[in-house]
């Protein structure tokens, strides 16, 4: 007789399948973990930096250290540069900045107040050029004459104020101005008096005129004469004899022809009639 065979009950399968999905506080404290992770590296990052930077300053000061100590940045040079006029030793003297000083214990801004409180300046600034240099830059304002008195020559601006006076002609492109009986100043920047002043006025109502026209460069003198006329010279060495200035606008025209034409080595007298009187120097 067979026996039957009885049948094992299955297995139930407890394990996991490899697909399981982490559940919501699994994946909160994965990503705890990884955040702390994180932090930390950033942490270590940050000091690794900050040792970098601090090691970096540390060399670098002492570096500097021992360059002051060896007068690397002690200033051998002060350029001055743009100035026409004015001397460029009266510039560094002005600035109050020595050569041999530290160039880390300049004032800049002090140096540019002590120039611009002596010069009459459009435009300055001065740099610190590493390790030991000073550049100052400047830009003077314009004179439209330079007035001859007294063995000196002070350069003056359209509004009568002084830029520098000195003992000789620095600047050749303006009108020298002779004849005047006084020159009466007070500081750089300050208004000039020139005696006498109703001459001078015209005269610089005759100069204004010339360098709007663009024609004060061919002009080297301009002279105020015994007998109460004016004489322009050109660089040509033309002169041009007048009474005032109106008798310079009335011939105006006859003067800017000439300038035109570069007329050389003539004496052309506007007072003498109702036509110039023309002779040869």
């Amino acid at each position: 007789m067979k026996r039957s065979k009885k049948k094992k009950p299955k297995e139930k399968n407890t394990k996991k399948p490899q697909n399981h999905e982490l559940s919501r506080q699994e994946i909160r404290e994965q990503r705890r973990r990884e955040r702390k992770a994180n932090k930390r590296k950033r942490i270590m990052r940050g000091l690794i930096t900050v040792l970098v930077i601090l090691g970096t300053i540390g060399i670098s000061g002492f570096g500097v250290y021992q360059a002051a100590n060896l007068g690397i940045f002690n200033v051998v040079e002060i350029k001055v540069v743009g100035n026409e006029i004015i001397d460029a030793q009266t510039v560094i003297d002005a600035s109050g900045i020595n050569v041999g000083e530290s160039i880390f214990l300049i004032d800049i801004n002090q140096a540019n107040y002590n120039i611009n409180a002596l010069m009459n300046l459009d435009e300055l600034e001065i740099s610190k050029i590493m390790p030991n240099k000073i550049i100052i830059r400047m830009v003077e304002s314009t004179p439209i004459c330079a007035v001859n008195y007294d063995n000196k020559v002070y350069y003056i601006t359209e509004d009568k104020k002084l830029i520098e006076d000195g003992e000789y002609l620095r600047k050749t492109d303006i009108p020298l101005v002779f004849g005047s009986d006084a020159v009466t100043i007070s500081e750089i920047g300050k208004a000039v008096v020139v005696e006498p002043y109703w001459r001078f006025d015209t005269i610089m109502n005759i100069l204004k005129d010339l360098k709007d026209d663009d024609n004060l460069d061919k002009i080297s003198e301009v002279r105020m004469t015994n007998v109460n006329t004016y004489e322009i010279v050109t660089k040509n060495g033309t002169v041009f004899i007048l009474w005032d200035y109106n008798n310079y606008l009335e011939n105006k025209a006859y003067i800017q022809n000439n300038l035109d034409k570069n007329t050389s080595n003539m004496i052309i007298n506007l007072v003498a009639g109702t036509k110039p009187v023309i002779k040869p120097r």
